[in-house]
């Protein structure tokens, strides 16, 4: 299957069970904001270790929604990851880990450069900082950061370096969820199955996440301009933006992009069994 015709398998998927979707994707996405909503670091950083794995939610509930012939999902396949999280965490955590160790080090020269902007050092910023690392699931830009940023060609190229760093391993690593969820396999089997799966597909996946790209900057910059808008006026009204941005997350990106990379890897993994069988 093509690009194209996942992407347009996905979309006809969601639109047609898009009642069940949007409430189940919501309860993933609502609790996964918690930790991002807490003002205590170090409490909110164990918060965010636990909610690692909340993501997985979304991959149960995509993968019933392509496999069955009638499917109907609910709590069981959107809180798996807190359901099940001693099976699940494991896989979770430690790519969420390599993802952010590589990443770190290639914006070592941005942390060095801006030096002088981050507060002194402590276990409560530090807590904050790896809080905000591990949730990256509802990533908004702030634009006045971005505005002072963009004043330095130098660290400009930085970030794209360490933004395409992120992403490649990210793409890389996409696999993890479905294999650890159909194989009997360690966390470390699974990132490494992951990688073989995904050797000569990365350009085919970086097709399909361009294909969803555009919905994803809108997203951002709704909720970026409205954060920015009225985020400092009240605590009450940037909570309440962050949880209603979520309808608008999953209706434009979510929903779809999620179901979309379920049936990727059952193009790769098809494609995967079919070399292993040449040979």
């Amino acid at each position: 299957m093509s690009i194209r015709g996942i992407k347009n398998k996905a979309d006809g998927i969601y639109m047609k069970y898009r009642k069940q979707i949007i409430p189940e994707f919501f309860y993933v996405g609502y609790v996964g904001l918690l930790a991002q909503y807490l003002r205590s670091g170090l409490f909110s950083f164990f918060v965010s270790l636990f909610l690692c794995p909340i993501a997985h939610g979304y991959v149960k509930c995509a993968m019933k929604l392509v496999d069955d012939e009638h499917p109907l999902i609910d709590y069981h396949q959107s809180m798996i990851g807190i359901i099940e999280f001693p099976r699940v965490a494991p896989a979770y955590l430690m790519r969420k880990a390599i993802i952010l160790f590589i990443t770190l080090l290639c914006a070592l020269p941005i942390l060095l450069s801006v030096h002088s902007l981050i507060p002194e050092f402590s276990l409560e910023w530090i807590s904050s900082l790896g809080n905000t690392l591990i949730q990256t699931e509802f990533f908004v830009p702030n634009f006045e950061e971005i505005h002072v940023l963009m004043s330095n060609s130098l660290l400009i190229l930085n970030i794209i370096v360490c933004i395409f760093v992120y992403l490649f391993l990210t793409a890389l690593f996409t696999p993890v969820p479905y294999v650890m969820e159909l194989e009997e396999f360690s966390w470390s089997e699974c990132i490494s199955y992951s990688i073989r799966l995904m050797r000569g597909h990365m350009i085919d996946f970086l097709m399909l996440y361009v294909s969803y790209f555009i919905r994803h900057v809108i997203y951002w910059m709704i909720t970026g301009l409205c954060m920015l808008a009225i985020g400092s006026l009240n605590e009450i009204l940037t909570l309440f933006c962050m949880v209603t941005s979520l309808f608008l997350y999953i209706e434009i990106f979510k929903g779809r992009f999620e179901i979309a990379k379920y049936l990727f890897y059952q193009e790769i993994r098809g494609d995967h069994d079919e070399r292993n069988r040449g040979n």
